[in-house]
């Protein structure tokens, strides 16, 4: 009987509990708590890959109760010193298993990668921290789940505090492995998956034609069970970035744009395949162009002391679109950039043009800037129009926040409480489609930090009760891991859902108030994200009664005296799947309310005694309930 209750207290053993509380605006906001309560999850054998800057491995929210990681595999992308070794088909990056994370944490070698940024760190602590260094005050919306993390970019890192410089680190290009990887994993693992991209600004197709956006609706969507993708609208809003217009066979538009600050600004602006724009430049150092429209498949490049220009033939997104760049490493002041139609075809979108400029700020540091053609909205970055995506965006929750340099902070120039962050990227996307899918809380959150990563170095962004391991996070950045704990808490009450069932639910139970108005709409999508009515929207997994049964002659054998005589015949009461043994006096069954296993008679005292998740049991005992994900 010790046995099969201490088997049954896992989540106490791994120092979790459903009364523990996420960030207390957090849980308000989202409800997380209380449907964790209600529903019994807390995103417990569910895999959760970030796709991101990295990972303090070493933060004990990271850690079970004994000390072991939570972190099944890290995939290091910025590192190729591992990209022949054993157990790594990719052919880049370094791979460290749980044995080998385990084995550096009790003081073995240790591992060789890091978040130097802390936006990663930050990231899965949104997500998936447990709080343990905080004693349960500052949790992830899924504290229990299994973490796969793939180092896949970073903005790059001073050296300090004995640390040394990171460089910036991405590669479009890699995005494929990134993805194979976590769903392999996954596989190994016998998990259904959960995969955050946190990253991504505009300046690539807005359609769902970027080879990021296709990638992921490669892998997740309608029929493929148990897996999902969450990647954020961006960080690109409330900027004059985004500019529309069409140019007539014949006639000219100029594009007028200011560049308010040194360094490099770049222009991106795409059209269609059967069009041809000849392009001529002006900046401050003088006249340029015009130049001719390249052949198909192939492209045109032209430098000056004031930028490098690109102009290439329809060689890239399938031969849909031609794409002009502009690398502006001149001085400060008015530029223009003039389409002339050479010729134009005959679809919908003939002469149609879309432009981005990069960076620029939004509010009053609103440097680089168009200032003819300007649009609203259309700034979701690339990877986010996927068909198949999970789309959110950031509201601002909180504003003040006392640091852990001793002082009070507050921020009230990026939207009022209840509203959009004012930087939050907006839709439509180019096809039409609303783009945003719900808005989270994402301003600010209170999560876990890197003690030895640069955002730790200001202090005043730490939180003073954090003892240095937890720290403020905003943006579209923060709101994503918490959209993705809550689809790890969907995913655990049933991974046999794909990733157009979760959409909807969560779609479908987004709440409206004065600040979202009618929805959905580009801004706030469906709505702001409610955990408790997204998890009650979807259906619970039906677990088939071979399984049950399976569970059941394991415990006959596993635990004999308890439970005989062996081979009882099962029944059904509603709402419990049982089997009764007369010799002990002692039932066990499943229930269809939650699936968890209970217990009745003299072991447990008289009293149903709640055992556990069925899924907690299933691998252990060797009986299947779902098939691997997205199979």
């Amino acid at each position: 009987m010790q046995a099969w209750i201490r088997l049954g207290v896992l989540g106490v053993v791994i120092g979790w509990s459903l009364a523990a509380r996420a960030d207390p605006l957090v849980e308000q906001e989202t409800k997380s708590a209380q449907a964790r309560a209600a529903e019994k999850v807390t995103g417990r054998n569910v895999a959760v890959a970030i796709l991101d800057r990295g990972i303090d491995w070493t933060h004990p929210d990271f850690r079970n109760a004994d000390g072991s990681t939570r972190i099944a595999y890290i995939f290091d992308m910025t590192d190729d010193s591992g990209k022949a070794a054993a157990g790594n088909p990719y052919g880049v990056g370094t791979i460290y298993t749980r044995a080998q994370i385990d084995a550096a944490l009790a003081g073995g070698p240790t591992l060789a990668t890091r978040d130097a940024v802390g936006h990663g760190t930050a990231t899965a602590g949104n997500c998936c921290g447990n709080g343990r260094a905080s004693n349960g005050q500052y949790t992830g919306v899924a504290p229990e789940a299994t973490l796969i993390i793939v180092k896949f970019t970073s903005d790059g890192a001073p050296a300090h505090d004995g640390q040394p410089a990171e460089p910036a680190f991405y590669k479009a290009d890699l995005f494929p492995k990134a993805v194979d990887f976590a769903i392999d994993k996954a596989r190994v693992l016998g998990l259904p998956l959960v995969m955050l991209a946190n990253f991504g600004s505009i300046g690539g197709r807005a359609d769902g034609g970027d080879p990021i956006a296709q990638k992921i609706d490669a892998v997740v969507g309608p029929g493929k069970p148990g897996l999902v993708f969450v990647t954020g609208a961006g960080d690109d809003g409330g900027r004059d970035n985004h500019a529309f217009g069409t140019v007539a066979a014949g006639k000219s538009v100029a594009l007028q744009f200011q560049k308010g600050q040194a360094g490099t600004v770049y222009l991106q602006l795409w059209y269609d395949a059967a069009d041809r724009f000849t392009v001529s430049v002006t900046s401050p150092g003088g006249s340029f162009g015009p130049y001719a429209a390249p052949a198909n498949n192939s492209f045109d490049t032209k430098t000056t002391a004031d930028f490098v220009y690109g102009h290439n033939g329809s060689v890239y997104y399938g031969g849909s679109k031609r794409f002009i760049y502009l690398t502006l490493n001149g001085p400060v002041g008015g530029y223009t950039l003039t389409l002339t139609g050479a010729s134009i075809g005959s679809g919908a979108s003939a002469g149609q043009f879309e432009a981005y400029l990069s960076p620029a700020s939004y509010g009053a540091n609103n440097a680089n800037r168009f200032t003819s053609q300007l649009q609203a909205g259309k700034t979701i970055w690339a990877g986010a129009t996927a068909q198949n995506n999970i789309a959110p965006n950031s509201y601002v929750f909180r504003t003040r926040w006392d640091g852990l340099d001793g002082a009070s902070h507050s921020v009230t120039t990026e939207g009022a409480v209840g509203d959009l962050w004012a930087g939050s990227s907006i839709g439509p996307t180019w096809d039409g489609r609303v783009g945003v899918d719900f808005s989270a809380p994402g301003e600010r959150t209170i999560t876990t930090y890197s003690p030895t990563s640069y955002w730790a170095t200001f202090k005043f962004n730490q939180v003073a009760d954090g003892g240095g391991l937890y720290g403020v996070a905003s943006a579209v950045s923060a709101a994503a891991p918490v959209a993705t704990g809550i689809v790890a808490l969907m995913l655990q009450k049933n991974p046999g859902l794909d990733a157009a069932a979760i959409r909807a639910a969560l779609r479908s139970s987004a709440r409206s108030d004065a600040f979202t108005g009618a929805v959905p709409n580009p801004r706030f999508g469906y709505g702001k994200v409610d955990a408790l009515a997204a998890l009650a929207a979807i259906p619970r997994q039906v677990i088939a009664a071979s399984a049950k049964d399976c569970l059941f002659n394991w415990a006959e054998v596993t635990f004999p005296d308890l439970f005989k005589p062996a081979h009882a015949v099962s029944g059904t009461l509603a709402p419990y799947y049982y089997r009764y043994y007369a010799a002990t006096g002692n039932y066990v069954g499943v229930s269809a309310d939650d699936n968890h296993i209970y217990l009745l008679g003299p072991a447990s005292g008289g009293a149903i005694l709640d055992v556990g998740a069925f899924a907690d049991y299933a691998g252990l005992a060797g009986c299947s309930t779902s098939p691997a994900p997205g199979r």
